[in-house]
């Protein structure tokens, strides 16, 4: 993280004066020139977060020099100083690209949490420029993963995909196992043709014979003409029998030999038809445990379990929440007709702290109904309907890097709690003060007070309700 800020102003007291806020009241290091000219050449040759740029300047005004830097890198963020505090100057520099403005004199409290703010987006798009390259880097076998489980799942996969072994991939639900059947055949040799997929647990008891082997006319009531089977369509691909224990005894029994011998009957046919099928098969069911309780037939079992594949529940694999967070951002953006560019560190966050009994599925549902309801260009925990849990609000403490007394730990706990609570009431109430306190039902003069304790500006809500 560079946390650098380029400070522009003719006027060198000015920059003398934003040089040490920066220094005493930050983290962040500020690199100030007073010709707008060698600022440009400065910025090509170094790297910066954050431009702080005067509006009238001899030579090149702000807005100018905004303009050329933005061609050089156009997500650097920019904060135009004026003296002119006119609608017209505010209203040009925001349209233009302006990501903020403050007004000469500004009050110091407005310029920290000003420059606090682009300092986070700019957290923002460091983080969605690392997981998109990271995406693009992705593997071959369109599945989302970097954590040691997942590298191992994909090189089992390439192993397994060039042979005709049957797979049974286990694992709870919505945890992809149709994904790695999926890449299973398409790095086969037989990608060329079809897999077809069979849930077994979705298709009613009385149809699935039907659906599976086909019926010959006259076969049953209703069955007026003949009709071709999944198996028969799977001819010469792979057959993936998704919710496997599922299937009812009766059925496994014609499974079985349709795995043994590549043999089947279509529904009141007595001609018997040969399938050249590879067989994967998926459940999240206990197997062996069906076994035991004679609900699946052990003999199909040990046909199914030549090659097992597991996959891992989200919650063993946390570290790929961001990543698999930024697949879904990209995939239902574009499906919504939306331009989200990034996902909230505090979002993020939370979603990372999630236990997900739903696992990917959950988490991908989650981040379209968050992009669904979302209005500004980055996901909020607003959106997602989340909330930051309570052992992340102090992460020190939880990483005993700072042991606070019980006094201190207290105070900084009701600290956050302030701030972030007054920053999402006036967030939803788009910077109405006495709005706002009517809804916490607390007196305007306190909510005043708190929000000056926690260097908040009703000003940066103004016009963004959610």
């Amino acid at each position: 993280m560079n946390n650098r800020i380029l400070i522009v102003d003719d006027e060198k007291d000015m920059l003398t004066l934003l040089d040490r806020i920066i220094s005493e009241d930050t983290h962040y290091v500020g690199v100030t020139e007073s010709h707008p000219e060698k600022a440009l050449e400065l910025f090509r040759e170094e790297d910066f977060d954050v431009v702080m740029t005067d509006l009238k300047m001899p030579g090149m005004s702000g807005i100018t020099l905004m303009e050329k830097i933005r061609e050089i890198r156009p997500d650097v963020s920019v904060i135009i100083l004026t003296a002119y505090a006119t609608i017209e100057t505010a209203v040009e520099a925001t349209q233009k690209g302006a990501d903020d403005y403050l007004t000469k004199p500004f009050r110091r409290e407005r310029l920290l949490v000003t420059l606090d703010k682009a300092m986070k987006w700019q957290g923002i798009i460091r983080e969605n420029r690392r997981l998109r390259k990271a995406l693009q880097k992705m593997n071959d076998l369109s599945i989302i993963g970097s954590t040691p489980a997942m590298i191992k799942m994909f090189d089992r996969i390439r192993q397994v995909a060039p042979t005709s072994g049957t797979v049974l991939i286990t694992g709870p639900s919505g945890t992809g196992k149709e994904l790695v059947a999926r890449a299973i055949h398409q790095n086969s040799g037989r990608r060329s043709k079809k897999l077809v997929t069979i849930n077994c647990s979705a298709i009613m008891e009385n149809m699935i014979e039907s659906e599976l082997f086909g019926h010959v006319k006259g076969a049953f009531t209703g069955a007026v003409t003949d009709k071709k089977g999944l198996v028969e369509e799977a001819n010469g691909g792979t057959l993936f029998l998704d919710e496997i224990g599922d299937l009812k005894p009766g059925l496994q029994t014609r499974i079985l030999r349709l795995l043994q011998e590549g043999e089947y009957r279509s529904v009141g046919s007595v001609i018997t038809k040969k399938a050249d099928l590879r067989f994967i098969a998926a459940t999240n069911k206990n197997l062996e445990q069906a076994i035991r309780e004679k609900t699946f037939r052990e003999d199909l079992f040990y046909r199914l379990n030549v090659i097992r594949l597991e996959m891992p529940p989200l919650k063993n694999r946390a570290e790929d929440i961001p990543l698999l967070s930024y697949h879904f951002l990209n995939k239902h953006s574009g499906l919504n007709g939306k331009q989200i560019k990034g996902i909230a560190p505090s979002a993020l966050q939370a979603l990372a702290a999630r236990e997900f009994p739903g696992n990917v599925r959950e988490l991908e549902n989650i981040i379209e109904r968050g992009i669904i309801f979302c209005s500004d260009d980055t996901l909020t925990l607003s959106d997602l309907g989340l909330s930051v849990p309570a052992e992340c609000l102090l992460p020190e403490l939880n990483e005993g890097k700072n042991m606070m007394s019980f006094k201190d730990a207290k105070e900084e706990t009701i600290r956050l709690f302030h701030e972030h609570y007054i920053r999402v009431l006036l967030k939803e109430n788009a910077g109405n003060i006495s709005k706002a306190a009517k809804i916490a039902g607390i007196q305007r003069q306190y909510l005043h007070r708190l929000m000056k304790e926690s260097h908040i500006e009703p000003n940066e809500f103004r016009g963004t309700p959610t």
